[in-house]
């Protein structure tokens, strides 16, 4: 797994670079996202637990999370923020249309600082919800 280095940011470019991060997801813009992190971050997806480490992997995870999973989601509501120079926590509800029917889904997004951008994220929520954000990159999670 990549070492993870201290942050070396306040806790406002921390805000400002997780709220970048968030805006570039809600954009479904790959480029910008992928910006707002290190070259190899780290996300860890509970339930199940498992993580994806790498930037190939995390681009790959990204490319299919904007097309598929980001054109089920019809809104969000953030419900709170708390932010330090080691990380940001987001907590959302997440408002999904499937098969013609809403679903609402709660999620907690950690995400923590190295050296000068987001070093990774973990997510807490259902596992419905982290499964359909996963799609066919649960496959490759590693335990």
């Amino acid at each position: 797994m990549p070492a993870m280095q201290p942050s070396r940011l306040t806790a406002d470019q921390v805000l400002e670079i997780a709220r970048a991060h968030s805006q570039a997801e809600e954009r479904r813009e790959l480029e910008p996202l992928m910006a707002t992190m290190i070259p190899e971050p780290v996300f860890e997806f509970h339930p199940p637990g498992g993580r994806l480490v790498g930037g190939a992997r995390i681009r790959r995870h990204y490319e299919q999370f904007l097309a598929r999973f980001m054109a089920l989601v019809e809104g969000t509501t953030l419900l709170g923020e708390w932010v330090d120079e080691s990380g940001s926590v987001q907590e959302y509800l997440i408002h999904l249309r499937i098969d013609g029917k809403l679903e609402s889904h709660g999620v907690v997004a950690v995400l923590y600082a190295s050296g000068d951008r987001l070093g990774g994220e973990r997510l807490y929520g259902s596992q419905r919800l982290l499964r359909l954000m996963l799609g066919p990159m649960e496959a490759e999670l590693e335990y």
